[in-house]
């Protein structure tokens, strides 16, 4: 009789337990359509937001394995396939098909504030360039071939970025941005994928890393130029000269104070209050570099340079690992979602000859400019590829030209899509060029 009775009572937990989970199960699908489908608060949904980043971030990982490609490449991928103008089109060809279940009248919104992933994403940016920074050495990034390499990223593809826009028969001022655009360069694709490679620390990353950094000082120049060119000369060149000094003051004295600030930094035993300094410094670099018109990852790269002379060095770059899979995965996964997949297909055309003025004024100004300074023909080539994304650099000297009137919608998502397709080709191209490199020294 007790025996049936613990029977009949375990049968009782285990019936409840089961009724349990699948209104558990229940409970978070509904949940999950609500998020997806429905309407949730801003600030609640934003937590499904970074998850589902997250997850995608883990999909990235199984894609890798299976499609043998390199993670930066696939997160910006999904990235694109879960931008809303992709979706758009994918969703109303699944309603047309007349499928034997009903779906919802609007493609998923996954995404919904904008602002707060965008800071996730620079976060990744900037957290991607100070580990980069800590496997640097300051005087191999301001040497005399990463000027020259620079300088001919610079000068190169604005010449021809200007003279194709003009002779196409648009304004001055329009022309201006256009050459403007192609001078940026984004190297965080490309730092991703050397690092991932193994390949930081070879004379032509160094090319690459160094360069991106004088590029971007170099680049601001060529913007305040084309900002001011409605203003009075004097002016003129009392801004490009206050923009040079001020940038020429910033890296020569955080590289000054640096030395100072090591000493103070390395008297204690490495723990986390030591860590958070670290992490502090970090984003005040990025900061001042953002108040005074640079990026914030040329900051946060100059306090990984400068952090890289700590004898916590190593310390430092196993307890930043945790944040670097956290931030770097949802800032590549951002710049695939940009992508207006609407404009690429209705302005073909004049997107594929810029995305092509862009790679090759990089590919032939920095590659030849790399072979002046004694590289060989396979590392200029690998230097001229690496410094062709232009990403987010571009993105936000386009958007300039927009918010001041410059660009007309269209002119900037023919530019944003140029940005963000050689983010995309750049990177193929230098898997491809890297390994056969690697290829041709096991023969």
């Amino acid at each position: 009789m007790v025996e049936e009775g613990r029977t009949m009572t375990k049968a009782i937990y285990s019936s409840a337990a089961l009724a349990i989970v699948v209104v558990f199960i229940l409970l978070i699908f509904s949940v999950i359509r609500t998020s997806i489908f429905g309407y949730v608060e801003e600030e609640k949904h934003i937590y499904f937001e970074i998850v589902f980043l997250l997850l995608l971030a883990v999909l990235a990982e199984m894609a890798v394995f299976y499609l043998k490609q390199q993670n930066v490449i696939v997160l910006m991928l999904l990235g694109m396939v879960m931008s809303k103008s992709f979706m758009n089109i994918l969703w109303g060809s699944l309603l047309s098909l007349n499928l034997p279940f009903t779906l919802p009248p609007n493609p998923p919104d996954v995404i919904r504030d904008e602002s707060v992933i965008a800071v996730f994403a620079q976060l990744g940016a900037v957290m991607l360039l100070f580990k980069v920074g800590l496997h640097s050495k300051i005087e191999r990034i301001f040497s005399k071939e990463n000027v020259i390499v620079a300088t001919a990223g610079v000068i190169f593809p604005f010449l021809c970025g200007y003279l194709y826009a003009s002779m196409s028969g648009n304004s001055f001022v329009y022309s201006m941005f256009v050459g403007a655009t192609l001078t940026a360069t984004s190297v965080g694709v490309t730092v991703a994928i050397l690092k991932e490679m193994g390949l930081l620390g070879k004379r032509f990353a160094d090319v690459i890393i160094g360069s991106a950094v004088i590029d971007d000082v170099l680049g601001l120049l060529v913007l305040s130029i084309v900002i001011n060119t409605t203003s009075a000369e004097g002016e003129v060149l009392l801004n490009i000269a206050a923009t040079f000094f001020t940038a020429l003051i910033f890296v020569v004295g955080a590289v000054l104070i640096g030395k100072y600030f090591i000493q103070y930094y390395d008297r204690k035993e490495m723990g986390a209050r030591r860590f958070l300094i670290a992490i502090a410094f970090m984003l005040f670099f990025g900061y001042v570099a953002e108040v005074i018109g640079l990026s914030a990852i040329v900051g946060a790269f100059l306090a990984g340079i400068i952090l890289n002379r700590s004898r916590h060095y190593e310390a430092l770059e196993e307890k930043t690992y945790g944040l670097e899979l956290i931030f770097m995965p949802i800032f590549f996964i951002s710049l695939g979602m940009m992508v207006d997949v609407n404009a690429l297909v209705a302005h073909l055309m004049p997107v594929l000859i810029i995305t092509l003025i862009a790679l090759l004024t990089k590919l032939f100004g920095c590659g030849i400019a790399s072979m002046t300074v004694g590289l060989s023909i396979e590392d200029a080539a690998v230097i001229g590829v690496g410094m062709a994304p232009r990403g987010e650099v571009a993105l936000i000297i386009a958007a300039i030209g927009l918010s001041k009137g410059a660009l007309s919608s269209l002119e900037y998502s023919i530019l944003a899509a140029m940005a963000l397709l050689t983010a995309f080709v750049a990177p193929l191209l230098l898997v491809h060029l890297l390994k056969k490199k690697e290829e041709e020294k096991k023969v």
